[in-house]
């Protein structure tokens, strides 16, 4: 894919809406190009996280998996438009769920040493970025306290 066309796509993401063409240029001749089989593995929970991906076709499964068991939930499902990993190319910290093809997935992958760069040399792309990644992160707080909130109040029912 063109980077021209790169661009185009991530100007219509949430997380670069606000960059100009510059900016988006910048990004877009940074990302590299992967293609997924239905079931493979775009990243795993527990490794290092070095790349975000933002799809650009298919969809994707958001799994988290418990212990060391084969136990696994699937959280949510994205599809094309999403970027997944953004906190991990941040921090490079371990990957808190897996990203499995639920199909074919055509993906763009940034990496944390050209997002790490880009930001040095662009800081308006951090600044953009940075309301949308504290929004997700709220959300999914909440989300949370509901599903705890959820899980209290039936612990207490059956008790009861």
């Amino acid at each position: 894919m063109h980077w021209k066309v790169r661009r185009d796509f991530l100007g219509r993401l949430e997380i670069f809406k606000e960059l100009g063409n510059r900016e988006l240029k910048a990004i877009a001749k940074s990302c590299s190009e992967s293609d997924y089989e239905s079931g493979e593995y775009l990243c795993r929970q527990g490794e290092r996280g070095i790349a975000a991906f933002l799809i650009v076709s298919g969809e994707v499964e958001v799994v988290e998996h418990f212990d060391k068991s084969d136990d696994e939930v699937v959280v949510t499902t994205l599809g094309q438009g999403a970027f997944v990993g953004e906190l991990s190319i941040i921090d490079g910290a371990q990957r808190v769920a897996s990203i499995r093809a639920k199909d074919d997935v055509k993906a763009l992958i940034l990496t944390q040493w050209a997002m790490l760069g880009l930001i040095k040399s662009r800081p308006s792309i951090a600044a953009a970025m940075l309301p949308v990644i504290v929004k997700r992160f709220r959300q999914t707080t909440k989300e949370l306290r509901e599903h705890f909130a959820e899980s209290e109040h039936s612990r207490k029912s059956v008790l009861d």
